[in-house]
């Protein structure tokens, strides 16, 4: 049995590939692929479409 757990972190700017660029180099997300149990960590990016209003 497996259990996925999704956390979503927001922000404006940059500020959604600065919490992963500090994650990374802090150690955090190599410490969590460390734990048991643990077979992925991985990061994903929106990506912001602007379109002219009607």
């Amino acid at each position: 049995m497996s259990i996925v757990v999704n956390i979503y972190y927001t922000g404006t700017d940059r500020n959604e590939m600065e919490f992963a660029e500090e994650t990374e180099s802090s150690g955090i997300a190599d410490a969590v692929c460390a734990e048991d149990g643990n077979i992925s960590y991985e990061y994903f990016f929106r990506k912001t479409i602007r379109k002219p209003c009607c």
